[in-house]
Protein backbone atom coordinates (compact mmCIF):
# COMPACT_ATOMS: atom_id res chain seq x y z
CA UNK A 1 0.00 0.00 0.00
CA UNK A 2 2.83 2.65 0.53
CA UNK A 3 4.38 2.44 -2.77
CA UNK A 4 0.67 3.16 -3.69
CA UNK A 5 0.66 5.92 -1.98
CA UNK A 6 3.62 6.99 -3.29
CA UNK A 7 2.79 6.50 -7.13
CA UNK A 8 1.29 9.51 -7.72
CA UNK A 9 1.30 13.32 -6.26
CA UNK A 10 -2.45 12.49 -5.24
CA UNK A 11 -3.89 9.76 -3.30
CA UNK A 12 -5.17 7.15 -4.61
CA UNK A 13 -8.84 6.25 -5.07
CA UNK A 14 -10.25 4.12 -2.01
CA UNK A 15 -13.02 1.79 -3.19
CA UNK A 16 -14.40 -0.36 -0.94
CA UNK A 17 -16.23 -3.91 -2.21
CA UNK A 18 -18.83 -5.30 -0.29
CA UNK A 19 -16.90 -8.66 0.56
CA UNK A 20 -19.89 -10.62 -0.46
CA UNK A 21 -19.14 -9.75 -3.89
CA UNK A 22 -17.39 -11.85 -6.63
CA UNK A 23 -14.04 -10.66 -7.68
CA UNK A 24 -14.78 -9.78 -11.44
CA UNK A 25 -15.00 -6.45 -10.93
CA UNK A 26 -12.19 -5.83 -8.74
CA UNK A 27 -10.17 -7.36 -11.28
CA UNK A 28 -10.77 -5.05 -13.10
CA UNK A 29 -10.06 -2.02 -11.23
CA UNK A 30 -6.89 -3.09 -10.49
CA UNK A 31 -5.68 -3.03 -14.41
CA UNK A 32 -6.65 0.15 -13.65
CA UNK A 33 -4.29 1.12 -11.07
CA UNK A 34 -4.16 4.38 -8.69
CA UNK A 35 -6.58 2.46 -6.51
CA UNK A 36 -6.82 1.31 -3.15
CA UNK A 37 -9.36 -1.61 -2.84
CA UNK A 38 -10.62 -3.22 0.44
CA UNK A 39 -13.28 -5.31 1.04
CA UNK A 40 -15.56 -5.16 4.42
CA UNK A 41 -19.26 -6.04 4.88
CA UNK A 42 -21.53 -3.17 3.38
CA UNK A 43 -24.94 -2.40 4.63
CA UNK A 44 -26.08 -0.65 1.92
CA UNK A 45 -24.63 -1.18 -1.28
CA UNK A 46 -22.03 -3.12 -3.48
CA UNK A 47 -19.14 -0.88 -4.20
CA UNK A 48 -18.67 2.36 -2.47
CA UNK A 49 -16.10 5.23 -3.59
CA UNK A 50 -14.62 7.58 -1.52
CA UNK A 51 -17.32 7.61 0.74
CA UNK A 52 -19.06 9.62 -2.17
CA UNK A 53 -20.69 7.22 -4.40
CA UNK A 54 -22.36 4.08 -3.55
CA UNK A 55 -23.39 1.59 -6.42
CA UNK A 56 -25.20 -1.60 -6.20
CA UNK A 57 -24.53 -3.96 -9.05
CA UNK A 58 -26.93 -6.73 -10.11
CA UNK A 59 -25.98 -9.36 -12.84
CA UNK A 60 -29.33 -10.31 -14.81
CA UNK A 61 -29.71 -13.36 -12.77
CA UNK A 62 -29.17 -11.78 -9.26
CA UNK A 63 -31.79 -9.18 -10.23
CA UNK A 64 -34.59 -11.90 -11.27
CA UNK A 65 -34.05 -13.64 -7.90
CA UNK A 66 -33.59 -10.28 -5.54
CA UNK A 67 -37.34 -9.51 -7.54
CA UNK A 68 -38.74 -12.88 -7.05
CA UNK A 69 -37.32 -12.95 -3.04
CA UNK A 70 -38.42 -9.00 -2.64
CA UNK A 71 -34.50 -8.32 -1.85
CA UNK A 72 -34.42 -5.61 -4.44
CA UNK A 73 -37.05 -3.17 -3.35
CA UNK A 74 -35.97 -3.65 0.06
CA UNK A 75 -32.30 -2.86 -0.93
CA UNK A 76 -33.90 0.24 -3.40
CA UNK A 77 -35.05 1.76 -0.31
CA UNK A 78 -31.80 1.54 1.64
CA UNK A 79 -30.21 3.08 -0.63
CA UNK A 80 -32.51 6.44 -0.93
CA UNK A 81 -32.51 6.68 2.75
CA UNK A 82 -28.94 6.29 3.08
CA UNK A 83 -26.87 9.98 2.94
CA UNK A 84 -24.44 8.55 0.47
CA UNK A 85 -25.53 9.23 -3.79
CA UNK A 86 -26.23 6.19 -5.23
CA UNK A 87 -27.34 4.19 -8.58
CA UNK A 88 -28.02 0.77 -9.45
CA UNK A 89 -26.23 -1.01 -12.34
CA UNK A 90 -27.69 -3.63 -13.68
CA UNK A 91 -25.41 -5.69 -15.65
CA UNK A 92 -25.96 -8.36 -18.94
CA UNK A 93 -27.41 -8.45 -21.83
CA UNK A 94 -30.77 -8.54 -22.82
CA UNK A 95 -30.98 -12.60 -23.95
CA UNK A 96 -30.09 -13.30 -20.73
CA UNK A 97 -33.68 -12.29 -19.74
CA UNK A 98 -35.06 -15.58 -21.69
CA UNK A 99 -34.02 -17.76 -19.18
CA UNK A 100 -35.59 -16.00 -16.22
CA UNK A 101 -39.24 -16.43 -16.40
CA UNK A 102 -39.26 -12.51 -16.64
CA UNK A 103 -41.18 -11.09 -19.73
CA UNK A 104 -39.57 -7.86 -21.18
CA UNK A 105 -43.05 -5.83 -20.14
CA UNK A 106 -42.28 -7.18 -16.55
CA UNK A 107 -38.62 -6.27 -16.75
CA UNK A 108 -39.77 -2.04 -18.04
CA UNK A 109 -41.79 -2.22 -15.13
CA UNK A 110 -39.74 -3.02 -12.07
CA UNK A 111 -37.11 -0.46 -14.24
CA UNK A 112 -39.69 1.77 -14.08
CA UNK A 113 -40.54 1.60 -10.49
CA UNK A 114 -37.06 1.70 -9.28
CA UNK A 115 -36.55 5.14 -11.48
CA UNK A 116 -39.68 6.74 -10.80
CA UNK A 117 -41.15 5.82 -7.39
CA UNK A 118 -37.48 5.53 -5.48
CA UNK A 119 -36.14 7.80 -7.63
CA UNK A 120 -33.31 5.96 -7.99
CA UNK A 121 -30.88 5.99 -11.47
CA UNK A 122 -30.56 2.53 -13.31
CA UNK A 123 -27.91 2.03 -15.38
CA UNK A 124 -27.39 -0.61 -17.81
CA UNK A 125 -24.09 -2.46 -18.77
CA UNK A 126 -23.16 -5.37 -20.93
CA UNK A 127 -20.19 -6.78 -18.88
CA UNK A 128 -18.07 -6.16 -15.97
CA UNK A 129 -15.65 -3.73 -17.76
CA UNK A 130 -18.02 -1.70 -18.82
CA UNK A 131 -19.22 -1.74 -15.39
CA UNK A 132 -16.29 -0.92 -13.88
CA UNK A 133 -15.91 2.20 -16.39
CA UNK A 134 -19.66 3.21 -15.78
CA UNK A 135 -18.30 3.29 -12.32
CA UNK A 136 -15.58 5.63 -12.30
CA UNK A 137 -17.41 7.49 -14.85
CA UNK A 138 -20.22 8.01 -11.97
CA UNK A 139 -18.17 9.11 -9.44
CA UNK A 140 -16.43 11.76 -11.61
CA UNK A 141 -19.63 13.36 -12.95
CA UNK A 142 -20.38 13.42 -9.49
CA UNK A 143 -17.94 15.27 -7.63
CA UNK A 144 -16.74 16.94 -10.83
CA UNK A 145 -13.62 17.37 -9.84
CA UNK A 146 -10.12 17.55 -12.48
CA UNK A 147 -8.54 15.81 -9.49
CA UNK A 148 -10.11 12.91 -10.50
CA UNK A 149 -8.55 12.88 -14.50
CA UNK A 150 -5.28 12.58 -12.48
CA UNK A 151 -6.50 10.00 -9.99
CA UNK A 152 -7.22 7.23 -12.10
CA UNK A 153 -4.65 8.39 -15.13
CA UNK A 154 -1.70 9.85 -13.15
CA UNK A 155 0.57 11.91 -15.09
CA UNK A 156 4.21 11.48 -14.47
CA UNK A 157 4.78 15.41 -14.56
CA UNK A 158 2.72 15.63 -11.54
CA UNK A 159 4.31 13.26 -9.20
CA UNK A 160 6.12 15.51 -7.07
CA UNK A 161 5.19 19.67 -6.09
CA UNK A 162 8.11 21.32 -5.42
CA UNK A 163 5.89 23.96 -4.31
CA UNK A 164 4.33 21.93 -1.74
CA UNK A 165 6.46 19.24 -0.32
CA UNK A 166 4.23 18.79 2.69
CA UNK A 167 0.94 17.96 1.22
CA UNK A 168 1.10 14.44 2.53
CA UNK A 169 1.22 16.11 5.90
CA UNK A 170 -1.37 18.63 5.21
CA UNK A 171 -3.76 15.91 3.91
CA UNK A 172 -2.99 13.77 7.35
CA UNK A 173 -3.89 16.63 9.50
CA UNK A 174 -7.40 17.04 7.65
CA UNK A 175 -8.16 13.64 7.40
CA UNK A 176 -8.51 14.00 11.23
CA UNK A 177 -11.78 16.02 11.27
CA UNK A 178 -14.80 13.78 11.19
CA UNK A 179 -16.21 13.39 7.51
CA UNK A 180 -13.10 14.51 5.90
CA UNK A 181 -11.07 11.56 4.26
CA UNK A 182 -8.41 11.71 2.02
CA UNK A 183 -10.25 12.89 -1.14
CA UNK A 184 -12.43 15.48 0.67
CA UNK A 185 -8.57 16.71 2.19
CA UNK A 186 -7.24 17.41 -1.29
CA UNK A 187 -10.71 19.11 -2.18
CA UNK A 188 -9.83 21.41 0.92
CA UNK A 189 -6.54 21.92 -0.10
CA UNK A 190 -6.98 22.74 -4.02
CA UNK A 191 -9.36 25.14 -3.26
CA UNK A 192 -7.65 27.32 -0.47
CA UNK A 193 -3.89 26.18 -0.52
CA UNK A 194 -3.05 26.20 2.79
CA UNK A 195 -4.39 24.78 6.23
CA UNK A 196 -4.40 28.63 7.44
CA UNK A 197 -6.72 29.46 4.26
CA UNK A 198 -8.48 26.12 5.07
CA UNK A 199 -8.94 26.99 9.22
CA UNK A 200 -10.11 30.37 8.59
CA UNK A 201 -12.17 29.87 5.78
CA UNK A 202 -16.42 30.67 6.64
CA UNK A 203 -18.89 28.71 6.54
CA UNK A 204 -20.24 29.92 2.94
CA UNK A 205 -16.42 29.47 1.61
CA UNK A 206 -16.18 25.69 2.92
CA UNK A 207 -19.96 24.88 1.80
CA UNK A 208 -18.54 25.49 -2.16
CA UNK A 209 -16.04 23.01 -1.87
CA UNK A 210 -17.17 19.98 -3.71
CA UNK A 211 -19.01 17.12 -1.34
CA UNK A 212 -18.74 19.48 1.40
CA UNK A 213 -22.36 19.72 3.19
CA UNK A 214 -23.27 21.62 6.25
CA UNK A 215 -23.07 18.66 8.79
CA UNK A 216 -19.48 18.34 8.06
CA UNK A 217 -19.17 22.03 7.65
CA UNK A 218 -20.55 22.71 10.95
CA UNK A 219 -18.59 19.59 12.51
CA UNK A 220 -15.20 21.18 11.13
CA UNK A 221 -16.12 25.05 12.36
CA UNK A 222 -17.43 23.99 15.77
CA UNK A 223 -13.77 21.85 16.51
CA UNK A 224 -11.42 24.88 15.41
CA UNK A 225 -13.23 27.88 16.94
CA UNK A 226 -15.10 26.63 20.37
Amino acid sequence: MSNLLKSSYFFPLQVTIDDREPDTLEREFRKMGNMIIHRQRLTVGDYLFDGDLLVERKTVPDFCCSVKDGRLFRQAGDLVRNPVPAFVILEGKNREFRDTGFSPQAIQGILLSISLVFKLPVLRTKHPKETAKVMLQGFKQLTKDDLEEQRFYPSPSRFKNKNNPFLAQKIHILEGFPGIGTDKAERLLRKFGSLHAVFTADHRELLQVSGFGKKTVDNLIKILRK
